[in-house]
């Protein structure tokens, strides 16, 4: 018996991409290995990114993964093979445009709706990234009147976006508001966040927390890595910071996720 089958019958592996399993944006070939050899095992394999639905189906096809991934930060679950959305959770507009409306004039917006994103203007980061991932971008010049916004990113200065950010998380306990990197910050709506769409996976595929490992870096991992059964960080990282009594795996560069998998199945 493998150790894993002692750990749980049913293992859900869940594992956060960039900066966990990535390390360049490109799928190494010792994960796509791995994912065949846990698709033979029976074992289930899925992601929890932030990463909007385009791209992130681009990696569940590149994995082969045939359950349900989290997609948009924890708002959204799609249907790896039809492209259908099983959950997803809009954040409140009002609370949205209170937000725009509030927001120091040098940071840029980009509203996530549907497949689409919403800018007021254009800047080179977003361009870069829609331009990448084949997603349609917008202008408009009144964000508030976007229908269904599933996330918003701001971009700027560091120190703008450090202060706003905790601005943000004291006048907004209703949102799930995380800084991803120095320069970056988004928002979603609290039943849009990792660990509440975790919960709604293991709904659907008959399972528990008892079940689950999940394996993050970043803010936005740090609830579903302590909700977790077997919630594991990555070294050096910011969760691991935040959580040093957690287990850690080595960084994607030295393939920790993939070997620590290896070591136990």
């Amino acid at each position: 018996m493998s150790i894993i089958e002692r750990l749980s019958a049913n293992p859900l592996l869940l594992t956060d991409l960039d900066g966990t399993v990535l390390y360049d944006g490109s799928i190494p070939k010792e994960l796509k290995k791995l994912s065949v050899k846990l698709k033979k095992a029976g074992i289930h394999f899925s992601f929890a990114t932030g990463r909007s639905k385009v791209p992130a189906l681009k990696y569940a096809k590149g994995l082969d993964i045939d359950i349900p991934i989290i997609c948009s930060g924890g708002a959204i679950i799609t249907d790896t093979e039809t492209g259908t959305d099983i959950y997803r959770h809009e954040i409140n507009n009002e609370a949205v445009n209170q937000i725009i409306k509030n927001l120091d004039p040098a940071i840029n917006i980009a509203i996530y709706s549907n497949d689409e994103v919403y800018v007021n203007k254009r800047f080179k980061w977003i361009e870069d990234y829609c331009e990448r991932q084949k997603i349609k971008l917008f202008e408009s010049n009144n964000l508030s009147k976007i229908n269904n916004k599933i996330v918003v990113l701001l971009v700027g200065n560091e120190e703008i976006i450090e202060t706003e950010h905790k601005n943000l998380k004291q006048s907004h306990n209703n949102l799930e508001i995380n800084k991803i990197f120095s320069n970056m910050c988004e928002i979603s709506s609290k039943q849009g966040s990792k660990r509440h769409s975790a919960k709604n996976l293991l709904k659907l595929l008959n399972l528990s927390e008892e079940d689950l490992f999940y394996f993050g870096d970043g803010s936005a991992d740090i609830d579903l890595i302590k909700y977790a059964k077997y919630g594991f960080t990555v070294k050096e990282s910011y969760a691991s910071q935040m959580i040093p009594e957690a287990k850690s795996i080595e960084v994607p560069k030295k393939l920790g996720f993939i070997n620590y998998i290896n070591s136990i199945i």
